[in-house]
């Protein structure tokens, strides 16, 4: 069994936590945003979310 280098570990480590980073970065950046909406435009928001729930229903 041949000995790994040590990039040859921590490339494919830090790709992962890079990857996994960003989209955690870009859910939290999704609850803002929709927060935001809700408190600036409170009656068009709910309208858009049950127009939406009955489409999923």
């Amino acid at each position: 069994m041949r000995k790994r280098r040590f990039s040859e570990k921590a490339i494919p480590l830090l790709f992962d936590v890079v990857v996994w980073g960003g989209f955690a970065a870009f859910l939290f950046a999704s609850y803002i945003a929709c927060q935001t909406l809700l408190e600036r435009f409170p009656g068009p928001v709910n309208k858009i979310m049950s127009m939406f729930q009955n489409f999923v229903a």
